[in-house]
């Protein structure tokens, strides 16, 4: 079976990389025989693990966010998938690589919509930022534009604004893009990336597709279950906690739940 489709990771440190093995291990059975390629300082430890399909060298580590901007600009495939390495599939990826159709990129917005430091105040604040660590891309002359544009506002928020935080940036870029070259964005639902370190809820009808959070690796069979064997019916990070009340998999709540 032949795909000009697949996921990428990329992983610079050790922890990392093995965190992303870790998700790439659980994310096989969904891939239906799609290649992973991973971009990391670490070949040697990647290539050891026989994990990857495709394993390329992160010539200029940083060990900060900017690390997974710059090699988007060079996709290994038509339609690229990048996953942090804390996300991994939780169903067949044949949908998500669908839902793109003939836009340039394709991301969820972030459940945290406006976070501290730098903003972007020209843009509507209903436009929040996106969620930077799960985005399906088509591989194309407007999409290196995005990312390279992304990267260059990036270093220039990080050295004027002491911003490293990827996110803003996005937003900035994808706005103005879609405004001033044609770039087509397509908004997933919630069920493309749960964020499992927030309040969530999937919707009836849809199965989760990305689980994006750090929990033990006991409880995702368990949480893969309850998300996706009965996806007809709404689930939410409190019933999960009332079926299983010594999970780890909770939301980061203020001391108050009632305050949040």
């Amino acid at each position: 079976m032949s795909f000009d489709e697949g996921v990428l990771f990329i992983a610079t440190g050790r922890a990392f990389l093995l965190e992303a093995i870790n998700s790439v291990n659980a994310s096989r059975p969904f891939l239906s025989g799609r290649p992973v390629a991973v971009v990391t300082d670490c070949v040697a430890d990647a290539l050891a693990s026989k994990c990857f399909d495709k394993v390329i060298c992160h010539s200029q580590p940083r060990y900060s966010y900017r690390d997974k901007i710059s090699p988007l600009s060079h996709l290994p495939w038509k339609k690229t998938l990048f996953l942090d390495s804390d996300a991994r599939l939780s169903f067949d990826c044949a949908g998500l690589f669908d839902s793109i159709g003939n836009s340039h990129i394709a991301a969820c917005f972030a459940p945290v919509r406006h976070p501290s430091g730098w903003n972007d105040s020209d843009i509507p604040s209903l436009y929040p930022e996106f969620n930077s660590g799960v985005l399906l891309f088509r591989r194309s002359f407007r999409q290196k534009m995005l990312v390279r544009s992304w990267l260059r506002l990036y270093d220039h928020l990080f050295t004027n604004f002491a911003q490293s935080w990827d996110q803003a940036s996005l937003r900035t870029v994808v706005w103005r893009m879609q405004r001033q070259v044609g770039l087509r964005l397509c908004v997933l639902p919630p069920e493309a990336n749960l964020r499992t370190t927030k309040p969530w809820i999937a919707g009836k009808g849809l199965p989760v597709y990305v689980v994006h959070g750090r929990f033990p690796e006991n409880e995702w069979v368990p949480l893969l279950e309850y998300l996706n064997v009965d996806y007809n019916q709404f689930r939410s990070w409190r019933e999960w906690l009332d079926i299983n009340p010594q999970s780890m998999i909770r939301p980061k709540l203020p001391p108050d739940p009632l305050s949040f």
